[in-house]
């Protein structure tokens, strides 16, 4: 055999193996985009091949998940529900509802998919914002009533056509557990998955170092500058902060009015709680209760968690002129200060 003739076979064994060897080194890879009307930030590590099969599955997620929940996705599934086309439900939608309806349960109706129309109405969704008359919400109010749903043969049933169906309050934190069941599946065991602020975690960093999560203190305006003033590490956890602070808007009297609708009035809350954050292993359920207890209050929401205390939670409320906090014990070693 010549000399070249070697020198090209061992290049052949040599090619592989180095690319062979490529593909099973583990790196950090990040995904940013915007989805579900705001941003997606996703830190994991993985193989190259791993890599490059979840960044085509997440892709494909996205666009399930926006065909099916998506409000803004005119052919969506929940869209043409709430024009009564009665569609056949696919699974996302299936398990988002039913996860809806049992947080719904467990928190006394203080979530509830069914305030679709209200939404619509005060311009919250797709719409521009407008004044709603305490006529008009009684008119809608009537067709509010998450008891009045329910899923049968992969059809669903509404008690009043009028009825529309709005399931933003936890599609974010599904499609951070959705996410992060993809990842797991790959083999990918170390990971952070933001979705428009609702995160979950996994494993540790490099340096066997845990993921950090900021709680943002609450603003003055929508515009101001994101502070923070506490962290917490995400042991295999989900944190998700709902607020009013940001998502609000001003009313003919000049009073800020929030996004979050009280499914029993059919009115913007009105109290002095401005952000609860949620720490639990679902991104799905931090996010429906964290929904739930800025409809409750702070009052509600601590008795709410002595009946269940293997939840966690930490409270920014405003009272005597400043900022005030409450903590559930079972958090308050785990909650860190950053100054």
């Amino acid at each position: 055999m010549n000399l070249s003739l070697k020198h090209l076979i061992l290049s052949l064994i040599i090619i592989p193996f180095f690319f062979s060897c490529q593909s099973n080194k583990v790196e950090k890879y990040s995904l940013d985009g915007i989805i579900q009307g705001s941003y997606y930030h996703i830190v994991y590590y993985a193989t190259y091949n791993q890599d490059q099969e979840a960044k085509r599955a997440i892709k494909q997620l996205f666009k399930d998940i926006d065909n099916s929940v998506s409000l803004w996705e005119k052919g969506s599934i929940i869209n043409q529900i709430n024009q009564n086309l009665n569609p056949v439900l696919d699974t996302t939608f299936i398990e988002c509802f039913n996860k809806s309806q049992e947080i719904s349960s467990l928190s006394s109706g203080s979530l509830d998919c069914t305030i679709g129309a209200l939404v619509e109405k005060y311009g919250f969704a797709a719409k521009a914002r407008q004044e709603v008359s305490q006529e008009e919400i009684d008119s809608l109010l009537q067709y509010v009533g998450y008891k009045n749903v329910i899923i049968e043969n992969k059809r669903l049933k509404k008690k009043y056509p009028e009825t529309k169906i709005d399931l933003n309050a936890i599609a974010q934190g599904y499609t951070t557990d959705k996410i992060s069941e993809l990842l797991i599946s790959e083999g990918i065991k170390n990971f952070i998955v933001d979705i428009t602020g609702e995160v979950r975690a996994s494993g540790k960093k490099e340096d066997n170092k845990s993921w950090l999560c900021a709680i943002e203190q609450p603003a003055d305006s929508a515009n101001q500058e994101r502070q923070y003033n506490t962290y917490i590490e995400l042991n295999n956890s989900s944190i998700v902060t709902s607020g009013s602070y940001r998502k609000y808007y001003i009313d003919k009297e000049g009073k800020k009015k929030s996004h979050t609708i009280d499914p029993k009035t059919g009115k913007s809350v009105e109290h002095t709680l401005l952000s609860v954050s949620v720490i639990c292993p679902s991104a799905i359920l931090a996010d429906g209760l964290a929904t739930s207890f800025m409809v409750m209050g702070l009052e509600k929401a601590k008795e709410f968690l002595k009946d269940h205390p293997n939840l966690k939670a930490h409270f920014i409320y405003w009272k005597n002129n400043q900022y005030q906090t409450y903590t559930t014990p079972n958090l308050i070693k785990e909650l860190k200060s950053l100054h």
